[in-house]
């Protein structure tokens, strides 16, 4: 089992997931969104072939509109 941090929660996960398996988990809305893994941001086309490991800090931003 590893820890990893999503947006400040710390969830326990029992499998490797690739970054795309855990959007999908979490059921993210993928439109307007960028994720950063350790405070690197991630490329939409390396989602599938990055491993999370333990004790990687995830962050999902999503874009908003305004003035």
């Amino acid at each position: 089992m590893i820890s990893i941090k999503v947006n400040d929660t710390q969830k326990k996960i029992s499998k490797t997931l690739s970054l795309q398996e855990l959007v999908n988990e979490l059921q993210v809305q993928t439109n307007g969104i960028a994720i950063a893994i350790n405070n690197n941001v991630v490329k939409r086309e390396e989602w599938t072939s990055c491993i999370l490991q333990n004790n990687d800090a995830i962050l999902i931003i999503k874009s908003t509109q305004g003035g």
